[in-house]
């Protein structure tokens, strides 16, 4: 697999267009796949519609985003485009846009099931994992994360099938984001891309924040609008500062490095706290549900982390043809914070070729759908 990464300032549609298209190696027929990544800033369904007509044998998806992630750095107010081809004919892509999710997603099971056979995948397969997975781009806002993995996965046999995706942004706006497959945009939707590939992948999961050892039960909660009213049974601002040894005026302040995390043996999937209501009320990133335990959890290293990552990939993939990273818009908000952005971008640099990625409002990893969480795919 062979990857190019170019990325536009241009904030007219037809200029950007054509100066992604011109800066690119090969024919547009050449290219299999096209994934990008634009700001809101952007006119999107102007910007999806025109590279789907310059790409029009290609599968060409996009996805609104909360900043854009390159070799140069983490940036704002860009598009990024990932134009991917492959001479050998090893792997193979196949989209479908699963509209209105929070409405009767179901009636889309036989479109997923189409777009997944059209490249010879079997969802119902029992050895499906083996030379396929799927990549999700959901919009961000709708709190449908869930409703869609849990549709995908109803219709997958294998429970070791992959996914990778990353939630929608809109520049931390929080009025509307929008996802695209061939031309067509939703801001109520998703899309998922299944890929058959007959060589090398890795979808990776990285944390930069480990268990503290304070737990808490959340004891009251609304799971679909991830609203929590009771933890331990008691105010849940007044709870979450009491075990994390803080004062209820400075708690605010902690929800960045403190976050949620449900472990599963030697995983932890992290469910981040958006903020407290007046009442002291919490609402989430992430659904969370009645009497779970959750770990507070605590930061760690994100640099080491990212050293670590990128060595257990290439350790699998040696020289990677392709890099996609859904970066949690927190983690690119904390990177900021404690001027670690370049830090860890230098640490990509140094170990892969080229890559991209976005900073996004949730991260599919598996079945799950988390926060605060680097998903990497990574194909050879």
């Amino acid at each position: 697999m062979e990857q190019e990464v170019i990325q536009t300032s241009q904030m007219d549609a037809e200029r950007a267009v054509n100066e992604l298209c011109s800066r690119l190696k090969k024919s547009p027929s050449m290219y299999s796949a096209i994934l990008f990544f634009a700001s809101v800033q952007f006119d999107f369904e102007r910007v999806s519609a025109l590279l789907k007509e310059a790409f029009p044998n290609a599968e060409v998806v996009g996805s609104t985003t909360a900043g854009e992630i390159t070799p140069e750095g983490f940036s704002k107010h860009t598009i990024v485009l990932n134009a991917l081809s492959d001479s050998t004919s090893r792997v193979k892509f196949s989209g479908v846009l699963v509209d209105d999710v929070d409405k009767f997603p179901v009636v889309f099971k036989k479109d997923i099931e189409n777009a997944a056979s059209k490249i010879g995948v079997s969802l119902s397969s029992q050895n499906v994992s083996k030379n396929a997975f799927a990549i999700t781009f959901i919009c961000g806002l709708m709190n449908a994360e869930e409703i869609v993995m849990s549709l995908l996965y109803s219709l997958v046999g294998d429970s070791h099938f992959m996914v990778a995706g990353g939630s929608a942004g809109d520049d931390l706006q929080f009025k509307k984001t929008q996802v695209s497959y061939n031309g067509k945009v939703s801001s109520t939707g998703a899309v998922v891309l299944f890929v058959k590939a007959h060589s090398k992948f890795v979808i990776y999961k990285e944390n930069i924040f480990k268990p503290s050892g304070k737990q808490v039960m959340l004891t009251q909660v609304d799971p679909q609008k991830r609203y929590i009213t009771s933890i331990d049974g008691q105010n849940p601002k007044k709870r979450y500062a009491q075990v994390l040894g803080v004062s209820e005026s400075s708690v605010d302040s902690a929800l960045l490095d403190h976050p949620f995390g449900r472990v599963f043996g030697d995983e932890v999937f992290i469910a981040s706290l958006v903020q407290f209501d007046r009442m002291g009320h919490l609402t989430m990133y992430a659904r969370v549900l009645q009497n779970s335990i959750q770990e507070i959890l605590s930061p760690v290293d994100a640099v080491e982390s990212a050293e670590e990552s990128c060595k257990n990939v290439v350790s699998q993939i040696p020289n990677p043809g392709c890099v996609i990273l859904f970066n949690c818009i927190l983690r690119t908000v904390g990177f900021e914070k404690h001027n670690q952005q370049g830090a860890v971008n230098s640490v990509w640099k140094k170990y892969f070729r080229t890559y991209s990625g976005f900073s996004t409002y949730g991260e599919q990893f598996s079945q799950i759908n988390s926060n605060q969480t680097l998903v990497m795919l990574v194909m050879e």
